[in-house]
């Protein structure tokens, strides 16, 4: 029997997945996606283009810990699909994980799930790397080192937004944590989709040598042991009706400043005064905000919203910022 290849698209929040999956899509109708999203709201999976290939949604927690039964659930149920005729015959399925994943932990879902391994097979583990915060992400979180040990291609994103004499340092450390990886430069999220057709040999997480498959005898990593590791927490809002576009903008303004340096990662699509589709608003960490109207809403749900990820102790502390949000937002719509 021909294994399906699985591909594994990792990378710390805000690295630029998303838009290298776009990418990719644009470019290839065979392909089946899984998007794994921290919050309960999958914004994520609303940007992702028109397509004809199938889309699932694994939400509310990490791929790598709190949703594993999830992902062997959507791996089975597109299997099942595909053979019945129920969704279009890919030949590759690519899941795309939160920035927080340790893709060691998706990773041994496929490797030591004995139904999963009859049928699938992992063939490469794809990182990508901010080229302006990939220093900072390094020195910061050790999620993004995770993600580089693990990477059998390492692409480094946003290369048009950094000048040529930032590129050395990151490529050294890159290359210390992670020698055997093949490292490419991409601008705009454009990577070949031939990329996605490249096998790599396995290797052990610990020794970085060659390593047989697990035994599916092994029981699969505790979920509890990665999930202790996270110091991430995500919570997300959302409300019906446009707002002001300027007075926005003192939300925004608002917003950061109670987050402070524990911000991670700010996302939403949200209905703005005069603006047909929404308007698209991104941030990661300390960095300004990137907005960007769309044309249209994608799907049939208008309802704007917003996933705030923090980092540090308390798992409180992102949805106490959306309180606040919301009752400034209420206050500005009355």
């Amino acid at each position: 029997m021909t294994l399906l290849p699985v591909v594994v698209l990792t990378g710390f929040l805000g690295s630029g997945k998303t838009t290298v999956l776009n990418h990719w899509l644009s470019r290839r109708d065979d392909l089946a996606v899984i998007i794994n999203e921290l919050g309960q709201v999958g914004i994520d999976q609303a940007l992702v283009g028109e397509t004809s290939v199938p889309v699932s949604l694994l939400a509310g927690g990490c791929v790598c810990c709190t949703v594993q039964g999830s992902l062997r659930t959507t791996l089975r149920n597109l299997f099942m699909a595909r053979a019945a005729g129920d969704v279009p015959r890919f030949s590759t399925v690519l899941v795309e994980t939160t920035g927080a994943a340790d893709p060691f932990g998706v990773t041994s879902v496929l490797e030591q799930d004995p139904w999963l391994r009859r049928h699938f097979q992992l063939r490469s583990v794809i990182t990508t790397v901010d080229a302006r915060s990939g220093m900072a992400g390094l020195s910061r979180h050790p999620e993004v080192i995770e993600q580089v040990r693990a990477a059998d291609v390492l692409l480094l994103t946003k290369a048009d937004q950094v000048e040529a004499e930032q590129r050395g340092p990151l490529e050294v450390a890159l290359a210390e944590l992670n020698p055997a990886a093949e490292r490419r430069w991409s601008e705009q999220g454009r990577v070949e989709p031939a990329l996605l057709d490249r096998g790599f040999p396995r290797r052990c997480r610990v020794t970085g040598q060659l390593s047989a498959v697990a035994d599916p005898a092994v029981p699969p990593l505790a979920a509890a042991s990665l999930a202790s590791r996270h110091r991430f927490h995500a919570a997300d809002l959302r409300w019906r009706g446009a707002v002001d576009y300027f007075a926005l903008q003192s939300l925004w303004a608002d917003l950061l400043e109670q987050c402070g340096p524990r911000l991670v990662r700010l996302k939403a699509l949200v209905a703005v005064d005069k603006l047909d589709g929404p308007l698209l608003v991104q941030g990661v960490g300390g960095q300004p905000l990137e907005m960007s109207p769309l044309p249209s809403w994608p799907g049939d749900d208008d309802d704007s919203r917003l996933v705030l990820i923090t980092d540090g102790d308390d798992p409180a502390f992102p949805g106490q910022c959306l309180a606040t949000f919301r009752t400034a937002l209420d206050r500005i719509r009355h």
